[in-house]
């Protein structure tokens, strides 16, 4: 059997996970939808700060790498000085991104909380990975940003401004080189921790089926880069939705886990076509109530087993 969240053990009526949430339902809404927008913003820095970046054609960079005058300074060159003279866009852009990631492991840790409070069960490390993850990812943004931004400038500065030094700007120093590893392993994990915790927040029907899976998209995407055009419009995307849940915003009503206080699970298919022959025998007469309205079941079922589904578990126990 895997491992579980120790915390899952700790017992809690339904009635006290519903006022507990009550109290912090709203705020953890409010930084899901704040990371939303600062996911955007981040994007809209990041690509205006860039937008006018030196470029190259082919044959020049072909030309550059060959060792020819291309009548102009190297590209590697003129992009480090470029680099040095946007430092400040650059420098928001990965401040807005560390806040995201912190906003995020927030709201992460209190879905977690809620899915255990509803009998969840997720992997041990879970709850680590979203610690690890947040902190890795906010602090080793900085540090590589910070170390790429004083080697631009120890470049602007200096007398050399060759290719070799250009290319020694982007790929040198402890503290660039130590916040890119740092940061890529919090990504790693931040990325393992929403999958996971968007599943099992699924599973007990605190989060739609559509919910559940764009989130285990969302971490999939983290990988690519939180900045990538698929990455951040998806996750901003998702962190709005979550925003709306919180805070009991969802159009269409929200899922009955939420004021349970327990775990009401969405019916598999085979329940649902189960639900669908229950209701075409209703009509028919066989299946209805006293009052002739056909006996129809709509939303998550509850977590108890199905019919079907004990009389498969007796089958395994007799075999």
């Amino acid at each position: 059997m895997a491992a579980t969240d120790p915390a899952a053990d700790l017992e809690v009526t339904p009635e006290q996970v519903v006022a507990h949430e009550a109290r912090l339902r709203p705020r953890v809404g409010l930084i899901a939808l704040a990371g939303a927008i600062f996911t955007v913003l981040a994007n809209v820095v990041q690509n205006t700060t860039l937008a006018d970046g030196p470029k190259v054609t082919e044959i020049d960079a072909l030309r550059e790498a060959a060792g020819e005058p291309i009548g102009r300074t190297g590209l590697a060159s003129a992009q480090a000085l470029y680099l040095n003279d946007h430092a400040a866009g650059l420098l928001l852009s990965i401040v807005l991104q560390s806040l995201v990631y912190v906003g995020l492991g927030l709201v992460l840790l209190q879905l977690l909380r809620m899915t255990l409070d509803r009998g969840g069960r997720v992997a041990r490390p879970t709850r680590y990975l979203v610690y690890i993850g947040a902190t890795l990812a906010s602090v080793g943004g900085l540090a590589r940003i910070i170390g790429l931004l004083t080697n631009a400038s120890d470049f602007a500065a200096s007398k050399d401004q060759g290719t070799q030094a250009a290319h020694d700007v982007t790929t040198s120093g402890g503290l660039l080189v130590g916040g890119t590893l740092v940061g890529q392993l919090g990504i790693f994990a931040m990325a393992a921790a929403i999958v996971l915790v968007a599943l099992a927040a699924m599973r007990v029907g605190l989060l739609t089926r559509f919910v559940g899976v764009l989130g285990a998209i969302v971490g999939v995407l983290q990988i690519l880069g939180p900045l990538s055009q698929a990455s951040f419009i998806v996750t901003a995307f998702w962190l709005a939705m979550i925003g709306a849940l919180m805070l009991g915003r969802w159009p269409s009503g929200m899922p009955p886990a939420w004021a349970a206080g327990a775990a009401v699970p969405w019916p598999s298919q085979q329940e649902i076509r189960e639900q669908r022959e229950h209701a075409r025998g209703g009509r028919g007469g066989g299946g209805g109530t006293a009052n002739g309205t056909p006996a129809t079941v709509t939303g998550p079922v509850s977590d108890g087993p199905s019919p079907s589904t004990a009389a498969r578990k007796k089958r395994k126990r007799r075999g």
